[in-house]
């Protein structure tokens, strides 16, 4: 290695050449820092693309959520209706659809529904429906 000179010390010609090496130095550090953020940005890019595709590709995949009505039959209660429109994929159990049921229709009490009531039901499907 060379030995550090003071600045006092040297030539005009050292100088310049000094200073020569210093902007090197710099515009070689400036175009490093440039192409790091360039590898950083694309590598996020590439990373929140790959994330919002797999979410859109498994909301698709899951099948559309719908919204159907039905007239309460008389003797029929919600645990029936459970069974014919409920999707286990997509509830964890019985009582987190008849709670959501009782929410989407104001219901205070799963038991409070009457023949004849009109009711609304969510249910998945595969199928797109416009």
């Amino acid at each position: 290695m060379r030995e550090q000179r003071n600045l006092y010390e040297m030539n005009e010609r050292e100088l310049r050449r000094y200073a020569r090496v210093m902007r090197l130095r710099r515009e070689r550090a400036r175009k490093c820092l440039a192409a790091m953020i360039a590898v950083c940005a694309t590598v996020g890019m590439i990373l929140i693309c790959s994330v919002s595709y797999k979410a859109l590709n498994s909301n698709a995949n899951d099948g559309f959520k719908y919204y159907t009505s039905v007239t309460v039959e008389v003797g029929e209660s919600l645990w029936d209706l459970t069974e014919k429109y409920m999707d286990s994929a997509h509830y964890s159990s019985r009582e987190s659809y008849i709670a959501e049921v009782c929410s989407i229709n104001h219901l205070t009490d799963e038991n409070a529904i009457t023949a004849g009531q009109l009711l609304i039901l969510p249910y998945y499907s595969q199928e797109y429906v416009r």
